[in-house]
């Protein structure tokens, strides 16, 4: 079993350096001084914070009490900013969001607890969240105050105890279970076996509770996050994609620290079926809110999402040490979260997919909130979850791209980065130089005081046609035969290891179309952009205007599958910040017929809902929706012609999802 790493172990180098740096720029350096909920103090201070009237931070569905949603909201967006701002040393970020941090300390209650105490005997998943930053922040700086402040808020009372609060929605209770992550985390720095003990009968509770959906609506069947739904091979289809991963994780954690066999197997299990049954292509399951599967080009995730996922797939790699792991992160992080968010880091999505060619307030195709904002880059006001979990994807990335052993380290997913670690024999310090994945190969520079021996496990993805490993120049014989390769010896300053990956290009078919990866890469069919600037949002900051977006080029092509070998690959040399389309020089160019019957529906009443398995009901507007991909006439078909494809995580309006045109 792996460890990550501390903060103040790992820094981020490169591009994705620059990214994060982009990011404080962006929203995460500024999402306060642009809308709510992030505009208003909730964590830092100890009442209700202000809102305006009829204000629903929860996008449009009603409760009869939402005061902890912009406490959640507010707490994605601080554990995102302060990793981002701890992993680049950047002062002006960690100034913003610290106060956030070390204010709600200072106003804890007498008993230990964190928070306004309105929300003391209510729903603790906001706490969940926020703990996350707390710990981001302990692991970075060491700061007593905060394994101080975080043992005695958990140990004023039992974590089972949640359960008796009354809440009105059955799928925000059963996040309540969520809190033993951080009770977990308490027991391995202080090895006090109250947070463990609490921990398994909060969990026990949890299984208790929501094994029986018998009386729960369609809405709310909660039966696929127990153990015994995990451990069933049924289609897990009727819960909240959020949900899911923050829930089915716990069994991972769990087995660490108890070493019962179940735990895990139920968690491997359950994404296992998540992928099996609703992975999109661009690497996230499918979730607009509930899981929705993989059949259609509709498809598409939350952004918050890619967050969750990650985060998720990061502790079954802890548990397991199975690589398969990293590939999903990777697969997760360079496509569905990078395609997400615009090249400036202003705009994100709530919904987001591989096939859209417009984004406005008007054009979210699917049947939950049909023809309402939630496929805009940037809404005239934020749908607050999204917005403040798209913060932590990339930070996350890079702080847990490294794991630890007693005397191993493990490359989990690669990334441009520098650590300096202390290991059972010694300390090393390792900077890893690539582009990757805008490149194949891996740079490992090795620092050393004086020569030690320890492991160091390397993974080899999936996509992987050959791999080779060389040390100091000469090539390891027989490395990489299989999913990972354990390099065992005595490294001594200087060293350098360098790993190398071959990929090809791949035609793969889903949701009734053909796609194209090559490597670590979505591709898809870039769509000029017209922008137009619908005006300023809630603060009237003129940086972060809403805006919306139209296709001012030719889309609707059909690929020629049965023309695989005519595609070509070119590589023009990548810039300092690759995930901009100006600054990326991959392509592949592939024969492609366009199809003229596939348009934008246009459309002045539709069906729609407003609970995801609520009755759908007519709404009227005027608005253009992106059809489906389905089976072409050839009578539909024009010439053949060459277009070129860029990576996914380079566009805004884009095809990554292919009719396949036939002769």
């Amino acid at each position: 079993m792996y460890k990550e790493l501390n903060l103040s172990e790992v820094k981020a180098k490169g591009w994705l350096k620059e990214y994060l740096l982009t990011q404080a720029k962006g929203l995460t350096g500024n999402i306060h001084k642009v809308g709510e909920p992030f505009s208003i103090k909730c964590w830092e201070q100890k009442g209700n914070p202000t809102k305006k009237d009829g204000e629903n931070f929860l996008g449009g569905i009603n409760s009869k009490d939402d005061s902890w949603v912009p406490f959640e909201q507010n707490a994605y967006w601080i554990d995102g900013a302060i990793r981002a701002g701890r992993l680049t040393d950047n002062k002006q970020l960690i100034d913003i969001v610290s106060d956030k941090i070390y204010s709600a300390i200072d106003l804890a209650d007498e008993d230990g607890f964190i928070g306004p105490n309105f929300l003391k005997d209510n729903l603790s998943w906001q706490h969940a969240v926020y703990f996350r930053a707390l710990i981001a922040e302990y692991t970075a700086t060491g700061n007593k105050r905060i394994l101080d402040a975080l043992k005695k808020h958990f140990l004023r009372k039992p974590l089972v105890e949640v359960y008796k609060s009354v809440v009105d929605w059955r799928i925000i209770a059963v996040r309540n279970v969520a809190d033993i992550e951080t009770a977990l985390w308490l027991y391995s720095q202080t090895g006090d076996k109250r947070f463990l003990d609490m921990s398994e009968d909060s969990y026990k509770e949890f299984n208790r509770i929501f094994s029986d959906d018998s009386d729960a609506d369609e809405n709310s069947k909660m039966f696929d996050l127990t153990i015994k739904g995990m451990l069933s091979n049924k289609k897990a289809k009727n819960n909240h994609g959020v949900t899911y991963c923050e829930l089915c994780k716990l069994g991972a954690i769990l087995y660490m620290y108890t070493g019962k066999e179940i735990y895990l197997k139920a968690s491997i299990n359950a994404f296992y079926k998540l992928e099996r049954d609703n992975m999109i292509i661009d690497g996230v399951h499918s979730s607009s809110e509930y899981l929705n599967g993989n059949s259609d080009s509709h498809a598409m995730h939350e952004t918050c999402d890619v967050s969750d996922l990650t985060w998720a797939l990061g502790y079954l790699y802890m548990a397991t040490g199975d690589s398969k792991y990293g590939d999903m992160v990777e697969n997760a992080v360079f496509n569905a979260g990078l395609g997400c968010v615009d090249d400036d880091f202003k705009g994100n999505q709530y919904f987001s997919c591989p096939n859209q060619v417009v984004a406005d307030d008007t054009c979210n195709h699917v049947v939950f909130f049909r023809g309402r904002e939630w496929m805009s880059f940037a809404p005239e006001k934020f749908l607050g979850c999204c917005a403040g979990n798209v913060h932590r994807f990339v930070p996350n990335y890079v702080a847990r791209s490294w794991m630890k052993g007693e005397n191993t380290l493990a490359v989990f997913t690669y990334a441009p980065t520098e650590i300096d670690v202390k290991l059972a024999n010694g300390r090393v310090k390792i900077v890893q130089d690539t582009l990757y994945p805008f490149e194949n190969a891996v740079r490992f520079n090795v620092s050393v005081e004086k020569p030690f021996t320890f492991s160091l496990v390397l993974r080899r993805p999936a996509w992987a046609v050959s791999a080779t490993l060389k040390i100091n120049g000469d090539k390891v014989e027989n490395a990489f035969t299989t999913s990972s390769y354990t390099l065992t010896r005595e490294f001594k300053d200087g060293d350098c290891v360098v790993v190398e990956f071959t990929d090809k290009i791949q035609f793969i078919e889903n949701a009734g179309g053909v796609s194209v990866k090559k490597g670590a890469l979505l591709y898809a069919l870039p769509v000029q952009e017209k922008t137009v600037i619908n005006g300023l949002r809630e603060l009237n900051n003129p940086d972060f205007p809403h805006y919306s977006l139209y296709p001012e080029s030719k889309w609707n092509y059909g690929l020629c599958v049965g023309a695989k070998e005519s595609a070509v690959a070119k590589n023009i040399g990548q810039g300092e910040k690759p995930w901009r389309r100006a600054d990326n020089g991959l392509s592949i160019t592939v024969d492609a017929k366009e199809v003229k019957n596939w348009k934008l529906i246009h459309a002045k009443k539709f069906r729609t809902r407003f609970k995801p398995r609520a009755k759908c009901e007519w709404e009227k507007g005027d608005t253009y929706f992106m059809p489906k991909v389905r089976k072409v006439d050839v009578k539909q078909l024009g010439k053949t012609e060459k277009i070129k494809l860029v990576p996914y995580c380079t566009t805004r309006l884009r095809i990554a999802i292919f009719p396949i045109a036939k002769s």
